[in-house]
């Protein structure tokens, strides 16, 4: 009868451990410089993984942030940018000059008679626009306007109008009569040697040809304003007679020449009021009077109605 095989777990580790000592006193085998064959292998292996992993993690970085770059161009984001260093941002801020403008002895001497803070009265502030006036020749009278800002957009209020003036300007406008002769002249020289220029409604096509060089100077023919019209001689007439056109600038004001230092107080005051009457009470937020090269005089809006 065959033997039985013994079971027993004590027995089994018992033969394990007799066959592990037994392998480790067999001597290895050993390669010609007598390095161990398993040692140089091992080495060898290292070495091989080891290049391998160098040559490796380049391109696996590289593949990553052309990863990162492609998911950012997808989500709409701009790649990123290596900054550059500026060396002009480095430098230290050199601080700003202000350059305060320098007004004359007469000046001065012309504001000081101005009371600061204080609101004149028209007929007041006419007297002492006359009286701080001290240039050789007839000095012109100037009323500047600051208007509120329009409360609604898209109002039908124009930036720009006509006036009547009871005494005129006090300035002899030169006024001429476009044709097609002058336009051509115009576009050429881009010379302009007038005041007012008026055009017939059939001609406006034509005088759009020098729309940008009248435009800028405000010398542009419009209907709102009475230029453009099949009846120059009249318009001619009622611009003689006192009729002005204003503006109101980007800033909301208005600019005006009410007549000349040499003039009575009441043509000046007459002039002046006409201005008023062209804007409600309302729009008018400051007003100044003021003379050639003078400082400005404040006016007491309280006579507005």
């Amino acid at each position: 009868m065959p033997k039985k095989t013994s079971t027993n777990p004590l027995d089994e580790e018992k033969l394990a451990a007799a066959e592990a000592e037994a392998l480790a006193s067999e001597p290895l085998e050993t390669s010609a410089e007598g390095q161990n064959i398993d040692e140089k292998a091992e080495a060898g292996l290292i070495a091989e993984h080891g290049a391998d992993a160098d040559q490796a993690v380049p391109a696996e970085l590289s593949a990553i942030k052309d990863d990162n770059e492609s998911a950012k161009a997808a989500n709409g984001e701009e790649p990123t940018v290596k900054k550059k260093s500026n060396p002009k941002s480095q430098a230290p801020n050199k601080p700003k000059i202000t350059k305060t403008k320098q007004r004359s002895k007469k000046y001065q001497e012309a504001k000081a008679q101005v009371e600061k803070g204080k609101l004149y009265t028209l007929d007041e502030a006419i007297e002492l626009v006359k009286k701080i006036s001290g240039t050789k020749f007839d000095s012109a009278v100037e009323l500047h306007l600051k208007l509120t800002k329009k409360k609604a957009k898209g109002g039908t209020e124009s930036s720009k109008g006509t006036l009547h003036l009871p005494h005129g300007s006090g300035k002899n406008k030169k006024i001429i009569v476009l044709d097609e002769a002058k336009i051509d002249e115009i576009a050429k020289t881009k010379k302009i040697d007038f005041d007012v220029a008026l055009a017939s409604p059939s001609l406006m096509p034509k005088v759009a040809k020098i729309a940008k060089i009248l435009g800028p100077k405000g010398k542009m023919p419009d209907p709102k304003s009475g230029t453009v019209t099949d009846e120059p001689k009249k318009v001619i007439e009622e611009i003689n007679s006192g009729k002005v056109e204003y503006r109101v600038d980007a800033s909301n004001n208005v600019h005006q020449l009410v007549g000349r230092v040499s003039w009575d107080d009441a043509k000046l005051k007459e002039n002046t009021s006409a201005i008023f009457t062209a804007f409600p009470k309302s729009r008018v937020f400051a007003a100044y009077l003021t003379a050639s090269m003078t400082p400005s005089v404040t006016l007491d809006l309280g006579f507005l109605k």
